[in-house]
């Protein structure tokens, strides 16, 4: 006898007297969850939920699991927090328990948690992206780079410098981080977080180092003298990034530097910039009748320059005639400072005053008189005329210049006075 297969109960449809099809027996759907029940049944509550330690070092890190066990233990540590998605909408988030403390995943302890089950395993599942996100301060992050081309207000050149230096970092709200960042879509490197983030740091060094050397007028080879002010400003000139939850927090070292040939540019400007200025001092003198020192900074400007060409072709002439050049340039140099600053320790003189003019000396103590001509004994007034015997002056009688008292000829036009 041939074995026959029974009918599966699904295909078996009776028909009642009434003409209505009898009712069909339906096996019980087995759950496609028993394995996961049955998981839970032997004791799985105490599933531990944490980031390895072999991904400490993420920026942020993706739990690699979507469901989690009702009652699971959840360790969050100091320096991250855990970020709770669920349908690519924030759920909730959770810091450290404490010291040795893990967090039960229950929505008894946690409500926002109920937002979070699964209702098709009976509320015994979580359903969740769960993200472990690193909130400590990054320090040590490197930036660097060419600046934009700046105008030295003083030497008139235009120059590229270049910074680099340290900053620090860090994320204050991860929730911000994940949704305005980072995206749902995956994880990215550290590597690719901190180059975009150092590119907003950057931004802002381009836009205001060129600003404070126009307002403050300082000369681009004196920045580094001005490290605290700058750093201060590029704290305050930081792009605001509270809206991906991120906080610039400080700056470290940093220097600005130029490459070779901005360095040599920089170092001939720096020169020419010296000989116009002693030049300047010289003819400053000139002008104030000090013919000496106008003298003296004009030779030493010519030895200098006799010294840095050298004295021909014959390696010793030209030493001889450098070593010249520098005597003359020093005594020179001595001389200038000589006559530009008073002695030390001795204080100014005035001018000593000049006696009153004398009325012309006979002989035998006799004076002669101006008016009358007559030889008479010294006094103040003649003793035949009665006229002065000191000289007085009078006026020129070609151009009424008032000469002075005894002058033969006028100082204006050379007219002879005692015609």
């Amino acid at each position: 006898m041939a074995h026959r297969t029974p009918a599966r109960e699904s295909q078996v449809v009776r028909t009642r007297r009434d003409g209505y099809p009898a009712r069909v027996h339906q096996p019980k759907r087995e759950s496609a969850s028993m394995g996961i029940m049955d998981f839970i049944r032997q004791g799985t509550q105490e599933m531990m939920v944490a980031r390895p330690d072999s991904a400490k070092q993420y920026i942020v890190y993706k739990h690699p699991e979507q469901t989690i066990p009702k009652f699971s233990q959840l360790t969050v540590d100091a320096d991250e927090a855990a970020v709770f998605f669920r349908d690519g909408a924030l759920v909730g988030v959770l810091r450290t328990a404490g010291a040795a403390q893990r967090h039960t995943l229950d929505t008894g302890n946690i409500p926002f948690l109920s937002n979070l089950v699964d209702s098709f395993t009976g509320g015994n599942i979580f359903v969740t992206d769960l993200y472990f996100v690193t909130m400590r301060p990054f320090r040590g992050a490197r930036f660097g780079g060419a600046l934009p081309p700046i105008k030295d207000p003083e030497l008139e050149i235009t120059l590229t410098p270049r910074i680099f230096g340290e900053y620090a970092w860090q994320i204050t709200h991860p929730d911000r981080f994940i949704v305005s960042y980072l995206g749902m879509g995956g994880q990215q490197s550290n590597e690719q977080v901190e180059r975009w983030i150092t590119t907003k740091f950057m931004n802002a060094v381009k836009k205001s180092l060129p600003q404070f050397i126009i307002r403050q007028k300082v000369e681009v080879q004196h920045l580094a003298a001005y490290h605290d002010e700058i750093g201060q400003m590029f704290m305050q000139k930081c792009e605001d990034l509270s809206e991906i939850g991120v906080q610039f927090l400080e700056l470290g070292d940093f220097s600005i530097n130029f490459d070779a040939d901005d360095q040599k540019r920089l170092e001939e400007a720096q020169a020419r910039y010296a000989d116009l200025k002693v030049k300047k001092r010289a003819k400053d003198e000139l002008g104030g009748g000090n013919f000496m020192n106008y003298a003296a900074g004009e030779a030493m400007l010519g030895a200098g320059q006799g010294m840095a060409q050298g004295g021909g072709e014959g390696g010793g002439g030209g030493a001889m005639q450098g070593g010249a050049g520098l005597g003359m340039g020093f005594a020179m140099a001595n001389m200038f400072a000589q006559n530009m600053q008073p002695q030390q320790g001795q204080p100014q003189q005035p001018p000593p005053q000049q006696p009153p003019p004398q009325p012309v000396q006979a002989g035998g103590g006799m004076v002669q008189c101006p008016s009358c001509s007559a030889t008479v004994a010294p006094g103040k007034f003649c003793a035949e005329c009665g006229s002065s015997l000191v000289p007085q002056p009078k006026p020129c009688p070609s151009c009424s210049t008032v000469a002075a008292p005894g002058a033969k000829f006028c100082a204006e036009c050379g007219t002879n006075m005692q015609g």
